[in-house]
């Protein structure tokens, strides 16, 4: 078994019942691998710090990463020990301890005193269930749900009966939703909120008896009052924020299937590890996606929503994703993002199918064989085809006789034959068969200082991007504006090749699945990124992101992926995601942007307005 497998195993069992703000911590040897050179002694020395049990009552240590104002006594009512029991292993911690400290935590065999049967009841798994969701419902730990059921594995089966108290067996999960306190609440505001004073709230939450009220805390409240809540936002019309809203499941369990391909890293040559590190490759496409996802269940920890993530190395071959599926219990989870490739993860569609478990297409643009639980986030061809021709039918209804050129290769003659339907008196020129261009002088004959033109460029050969991008930006002139656009903008504009000087020149406009904003929010995010993970953030890593930010809150605003479609169009940090039933089965994000390259700018372009005038003189 290589080093990942052993360390992702063993530590997917100490940690099986942290949340993913201490999961981060440790289970996150791709970040060792890409952040530093010395990966190979840190690796070892957390993981025998994590599988290692120096007190002989204490069955094993956990990482804290201290948060922002968080205390002693609140990350030891967390854990359900003492301070001192914090101390003793943590000394430097009697003074004070700081935001981003790490803390050895111990975990101590707990024995729960029964005084008979006559206290106990029993509790049939649910499907989905986990060991803290069965655990929170009858308000005792996993340590002593496990003393309770000793031939507890590390997954539930559905249907098995578990020994749990009697005495709060009647408090059914159902009744109960949860609220996610925000900045500057204190126990007035979510009076007035919630319609519940402090005895109300200690009383179904205990731990707020010992720490003080604090943001990002998750706080069990009665459904009735949540539905209260929700009419409230209906009726008042509040804008919807999923960071917002009120969380009817405390955690998500997601899990990542990415050919991360560690096996054939060679961890005794830090040369050639360090070249594979720094190619583009899978490893680094698969590092660079789940370090964003990793970056999001921090954010989302933050919010208050615990995530469980998971993850599996398919080697991105179909034989290893065959014994993951064989070897794994799926059915716990709330969601699966992976695999990379379109067979690959029309194949683990198919199998998830059975189970109903969601899984969701992260990357590929290539068309997929759809399964009723398959979820593309990358909107097809044709989706973006239907977006710019919604856009050039505004701009047809808006500007009177426009001068239109066509130029499309022989594999975009559909959509060549559908602009000179819309645009009879439209000019198409046939690019040179054998060297992909077009004269000079033909264009330049063709263009007019009267009207708008208009260039539609319909190909992915870069011979052809670069002389006609090349060629309109000398053309044009003051008195003679060209706009640059196209159906589909491939990867070959990204091509070193083609000047995006040119482009912001022509004002290059796309539909697009992406948008790379540079806001405030945008480069606080790249901030907090590049500390984290020491560098800055790609569009792989941003796309991590997102899908989980918006998978993950989906679900724990809606319990199911399939109900929170239903919250439709969704904007995150560069994607937007709006989920559309297909025909055959599954669902397809259809959400895009409409993009015009302005200078070295991108910009999101709205349709223009249609005035009476405009439409009179047509």
């Amino acid at each position: 078994m290589s080093f990942y497998k052993k360390f992702q195993t063993k530590s997917l069992i100490v940690f099986q019942e942290l949340t993913v703000w201490s999961m981060t911590s440790v289970l996150n040897l791709p970040q060792l691998l890409s952040g530093s050179k010395r990966f190979i002694g840190i690796a070892f020395l957390l993981f025998g710090m994590i599988v290692t049990a120096q007190d002989a009552e204490v069955s094993h240590f956990v990482v804290h990463k201290v948060k922002k104002n968080e205390t002693l006594e609140a990350i030891a009512s967390r854990y359900d020990i003492t301070k001192e029991q914090i101390i003793i292993h943590n000394p430097y911690a009697k003074k004070e301890i700081r935001k981003r400290d790490r803390l050895k935590i111990p975990r101590y065999k707990k024995v729960v005193q029964i005084k008979s049967d006559s206290t106990l009841g029993q509790h049939t798994v649910v499907p989905k269930e986990t060991l803290w969701r069965v655990a929170y419902t009858y308000g005792i730990s996993i340590d002593s749900l496990r003393t309770l059921n000793p031939m507890l594995g590390d997954t539930l089966s559905i249907g098995a009966l578990l020994k749990v108290p009697l005495k709060t067996a009647g408090e059914k999960a159902a009744q109960f939703s949860y609220y996610t306190v925000q900045p500057r609440e204190g126990y007035y505001r979510l009076e007035q909120k919630l319609g519940l004073n402090r005895q109300k709230l200690e009383a179904l939450n205990p731990e707020l008896k010992n720490v003080d009220l604090q943001a990002g805390m998750v706080l069990k409240i009665a459904k009735k009052v949540m539905d209260t809540l929700t009419l409230q936002k209906t009726l008042f019309g509040l804008p919807p924020s999923l960071w917002d809203s009120t969380f009817v499941t405390p955690v998500v369990r997601i899990a990542l299937m990415a050919p991360f391909r560690l096996s054939r890293i060679e961890l005794d040559s830090v040369m050639q590890t360090e070249k594979t590190l720094t190619e583009r490759n899978l490893t680094t496409v698969a590092l660079d996606y789940y370090a964003g996802m990793l970056h999001a269940a921090d954010s989302l920890n933050r919010a208050g929503l615990s995530v469980e993530l998971t993850v599996f190395d398919t080697e991105n071959q179909l034989y290893i994703i065959e014994q993951i599926l064989n070897q794994n219990n799926f059915s716990q989870f709330d969601a699966i993002i992976g695999p990379f490739t379109a067979g690959n993860v029309s194949r683990v569609a198919q199998a998830m199918a059975f189970f109903d478990v969601p899984v969701i297409s992260p990357l590929t643009t290539r068309d997929l064989k759809m399964a009723k639980t398959s979820f593309n986030t990358i909107p097809s061809r044709k989706t973006l085809s239907k977006r710019i021709s919604a856009y050039i039918d505004s701009l047809d209804a808006a500007i009177e006789n426009p001068c239109v050129m066509i130029i499309a290769d022989d594999k975009n003659q559909k959509t060549e034959a559908k602009l000179k339907e819309q645009f009879p008196l439209a000019e198409v020129l046939k690019p040179d068969e054998r060297f992909g261009y077009v004269k000079p002088d033909v264009v330049d004959s063709l263009l007019t200082p009267t009207r708008p033109n208009w260039v539609f460029l319909e190909t992915e050969n870069l011979n052809l991007v670069t002389s006609m991008t090349s060629m309109l930006n000398a053309q044009q002139r003051d008195d003679r504006q060209v706009k640059l656009l196209t159906h589909y903008r491939s990867t070959t504009y990204d091509d070193p090749n083609v000047s995006q000087a040119h482009l912001g020149n022509l004002r290059f406009t796309y539909p697009s699945y992406f948008y790379e904003k540079q806001d405030s929010v945008r480069l606080k995010f790249d901030a907090t990124y590049k500390n984290k993970f020491g560098k800055t953030p790609n569009r792989t890593s941003v796309k991590g992101f997102d899908v989980m930010i918006d998978v993950a809150l989906r679900i724990a605003v809606k319990r199911t992926l399939k109900e929170g479609v239903s919250l439709g169009l969704i904007e995150q940090l560069q994607h937007r995601f709006e989920y559309t039933p297909v025909p055959k089965g599954g669902y397809e994000n259809t959400a895009t942007y409409l993009i015009q390259q302005q200078g070295f700018e991108m910009i999101e372009v709205k349709p223009p307005l249609i005035t009476t005038d405009s439409l009179q003189a047509r």
